[in-house]
């Protein structure tokens, strides 16, 4: 049975295996990057809030732009136009208040590990699938994550997002380093 690596294997272009140091590089960098965010979370959750504020605002002028240029029902124009006005006005409102902001979006994810937490363990106790014990670990975890949000909440809004932010970067830059040495076993053609 051959496996997803496998065929990425008997694919990957000379060019990029013979590159395969840029590529770790860039997971050394995008792993630091992590760690800077999880050491400096309070940081990175502003910079965080601050970046989708500005991606909605940004967002509030295409549609905007999008309303004027297509010809239409008046209908669509105003539903056109009131969905870019409430776009600009959270991009503006996550933008001048990153602080509060950042609490109402970790309330929000709060709410949604306990509902996945929830769902998962009801999902791994009615259905009869092989693995349950990793369906009851996974929603276990939702849960816990939820539970220590919310209990430590308002004050987890100020470094959670910044920290999960780290986290997932530090995952990102492990994986990215992982392929660039399987990248360098390709160029040596240990993998062929």
């Amino acid at each position: 049975m051959q496996r997803q690596f496998d065929s990425f294997v008997s694919v990957a272009p000379d060019v990029l295996a013979v590159h395969w140091g840029w590529v770790i590089a860039l997971g050394i960098l995008v792993g630091a990057l992590g760690i800077l965010a999880i050491i400096r979370a309070r940081m990175a959750t502003f910079i965080a809030v601050g970046f989708l504020g500005v991606l909605l605002v940004v967002s509030a002028v295409s549609v905007l732009i999008f309303a004027f240029t297509t010809a239409g029902l008046w209908t669509d124009f105003f539903v056109h136009v009131v969905w870019a006005v409430l776009l600009a006005i959270v991009g503006i409102m996550l933008l001048t208040r990153p602080a509060i902001s950042a609490e109402a979006i970790t309330l929000l994810i709060a709410f949604y590990f306990i509902a996945e937490g929830v769902l998962i363990i009801g999902f791994a106790l009615t259905s009869h699938i092989d693995g349950l014990w990793m369906y009851l670990l996974q929603g276990g975890v939702a849960l816990v994550l939820g539970a220590l949000l919310l209990t430590g909440w308002p004050f987890t809004g100020l470094w959670a997002i910044g920290t999960f932010l780290g986290i997932d970067l530090l995952f990102k830059g492990w994986g990215i380093i992982a392929l660039g040495f399987a990248l360098r076993a390709i160029s040596e053609g240990n993998l062929l």
